[in-house]
């Protein structure tokens, strides 16, 4: 009878861990610059990616083979995972060898990351679930009366994910002319088309420090300036609407490394900014919330002093030097005010309110090296639930289903 009701608890006990595990949020840390292979053997017609995933705040990570990615990863010149949506969908960028016609040019700064002039570029989506990669066409292959179409800068790319269907759209500000290019790829058509947008900046440059998809619209990112909103789907006409970042943060156009000390990300349903500013010889890291879009109001959330931060117990635990890091992203899923950090090839999470370090990890990411290491290079991604249990993450709760018939 002993036997009996040890073997019910431990039922009971398991049973419970199953549901807390299938309760938890699946979303993962992708490493955005993927691991390119040589070997076709592991990568047969047919199957062009691999997906090693892990719990936050461990690194997920895409291996792809050197058709897809043919070129030599460089400090210039790298494949870059330039969003990741819901259904399983990635969208990779790679540039495909030098290209035989002279590169277009364009207005964007090239740092941090390069518009790599004078190479055939690619946008590939890649299905998690089958493992397939499908290139899509040039530009200029769907428009037989404009030639010039390109993909000009990953940087500035998005990618709205349906059950059905997709888009990516690519935004190319031309300042100078007070206009803009959508190239917009329908997956119902299989093609691309391009409109003509104004571009309500004047002649500011745009920054082009990545695209948030949220509430159904992508936004545009200029970390020293703003947001450009639009609806490309079902605005007719798509019009670009601009949204400045709250008030005393605009940089001037082209400030560098900017990813290292600021964030735009979707966090607990809403869009939240945050930044790392130097104040009375403190450094001071502050998070806001988009609260109307149409105005460009922002609430300011909470602020932390990283004195505080280095004080916390958890911080020294983790025995890093009291050196402030770089912003890695915004937790996706907390209610409350958390931010991950990169320091020493070590990820952890800081909750702002109370000023404590929640968990930490070693963070594997060769590519770029360390001294790179930044929000651009990293991206939070939902997994679709089935992918979650199917990469083999709580494997051993999932041992636990099979045995008891969940």
């Amino acid at each position: 009878m002993a036997e009996l009701e040890m073997a019910r608890l431990q039922e009971e006990k398991a049973a419970e861990e199953v549901r807390r595990a299938a309760a938890q949020a699946p979303w993962v840390i992708l490493v955005c610059v993927p691991h390119v292979v040589h070997e076709e053997g592991d990568f047969p017609p047919g199957r062009e990616l691999r997906l090693s995933l892990a719990d936050p705040p461990l690194a997920s990570r895409l291996t792809v083979p050197l058709r897809i990615a043919p070129d030599c990863k460089t400090a210039e010149n790298y494949p870059y995972l330039a969003a990741a949506g819901p259904h399983g969908r990635l969208l990779l960028y790679a540039t495909q060898g030098p290209d035989p016609e002279p590169p277009a040019l364009d207005a964007f700064y090239s740092r941090p990351l390069g518009v790599h002039h004078g190479f055939d570029k690619a946008y590939f989506v890649l299905d998690a679930y089958t493992r397939r990669a499908y290139r899509l066409p040039d530009p200029d292959d769907d428009n037989y009366y404009d030639t010039t179409l390109a993909i000009l800068h990953p940087g500035n790319v998005g990618l709205l994910s349906y059950s059905t269907c997709y888009y990516v759209a690519e935004l190319q500000p031309a300042p100078a002319a007070g206009t803009a290019t959508l190239l917009l790829y329908s997956s119902l058509h299989d093609m691309w088309d391009d409109k003509d947008l104004i571009y309500p900046l004047g002649d500011r440059p745009w920054g082009s420090n990545g695209v948030v998809t949220y509430q159904g619209m992508l936004w545009w990112v200029d970390l020293s300036y703003g947001l450009l909103s639009c609806d490309v789907v079902y605005g007719l006409p798509p019009l670009l609407h601009f949204v400045p970042l709250p008030e005393g943060c605009e940089l001037p156009a082209g400030t560098p490394d900017l990813e290292k000390i600021r964030c735009v990300g979707v966090g607990a349903a809403r869009l939240r900014y945050v930044q790392i500013e130097k104040r009375d010889g403190d450094h001071v890291v502050t998070m806001w919330t988009l609260i109307d879009e149409q105005v460009g109001t922002w609430h300011l959330d909470c602020e932390a002093s990283f004195k505080a931060i280095w004080d916390d117990e958890g911080y020294k635990e983790t025995k890093l030097p009291r050196e402030v890091p770089t912003v890695a992203l915004i937790h996706p899923a907390h209610t409350g005010d958390v931010v991950y950090f990169f320091l020493h090839s070590r990820l952890f999470a800081v909750d702002l309110q109370t000023c404590r370090v929640l968990e930490w990890r070693f963070f594997a990411m060769l590519q770029p090296p360390m001294a790179y290491h930044s929000s651009q290079f990293v991206r939070a991604w939902w997994t679709p639930p089935t992918l979650y249990w199917d990469s083999g993450m709580f494997s051993h709760v999932a041992m636990l289903v099979r045995n008891l018939g969940y």
